[in-house]
């Protein structure tokens, strides 16, 4: 297969991207990868239909922390019901973690508690877990590192510190296009190339002001091979082969 631009998290069965989408998936279909993440049921049953539309958006099958901070129990367990009998129809887990920013300590449980289980499913089943981590990223260490499975933290958000944790941790680092509007240059700098993947995040984590999709792919990659002093191209082969060796070796 020809080299790929890879998009390993993103949003593109959000409604705000739906009169946007039927384009820029017809311009890209030959050249990219995306992993099309879901965050609760609704969600990872258009994520399912869309896949079957277009090959190359690959469904990913997600709880979002967020959404189990923010419904009942009771609520939250029918939705990982889901997230169980249906993980085998997925690509990947994807979005999936903690997220501590304004929660009180019952909804951090909760996460925690859902998360651990998540974890548990997708070793059971040999998925690779893109995992979402806000404030929160030494219990998200400590979550994986009781699990043997594949993982990559998506809009890494820690310091030079917990890269090298999650390097211990065999963890991947996704950057986003994010980086590039919040000038996080100095993990850029610093991130091993054999960890290193690229994601929009879209619609959200733009560069700029508009709607994020994955066409901003290609301009992350010039601006992370700029920072590391190497070319674009290069990059992507580099970001295309640690895709293929986490989610197929």
């Amino acid at each position: 297969m020809e080299e790929r631009f890879i998009d390993v998290h993103a949003h593109i069965s959000d409604a705000s991207l739906k009169g946007l989408r039927g384009e820029f998936l017809s311009r890209i279909s030959n050249s990219y990868i995306i992993l099309n993440s879901g965050e609760n049921k609704n969600d990872n049953e258009n994520i399912l239909k869309d896949s079957e539309e277009y090959k190359f958006l690959l469904p990913c099958i997600g709880l979002h922390p967020n959404e189990i901070a923010a419904k009942k129990y009771e609520e939250i367990q029918g939705e990982f019901n889901f997230f169980s009998d249906n993980i085998s129809r997925f690509f990947a887990v994807s979005e999936v973690g903690l997220d501590y920013r304004g929660k009180d300590i019952y909804q951090i449980e909760q996460e925690k508690e859902f998360f651990y289980s998540i974890l548990e499913i997708a070793e059971r089943n040999g998925k690779v877990c893109i995992i979402h981590s806000r404030k929160a990223i030494d219990d998200v260490f400590d979550a994986v590192s009781s699990f043997k499975v594949k993982a990559i933290i998506h809009n890494f958000e820690g310091n030079l510190r917990n890269l090298d944790r999650a390097y211990e941790l065999g963890i991947g680092i996704s950057i986003s296009t994010g980086f590039m509007k919040f000038k996080k240059d100095n993990i850029i700098k610093n991130v091993d190339l054999s960890r290193l993947f690229t994601e929009t995040d879209s619609p959200a984590l733009s560069p700029d002001d508009g709607i994020n999709t994955p066409l901003n792919i290609p301009k992350l990659l010039n601006y992370i091979s700029s920072i590391k002093n190497m070319e674009a191209n290069d990059l992507k082969s580099v970001v295309y082969q640690n895709f293929m060796r986490v989610f197929y070796d």
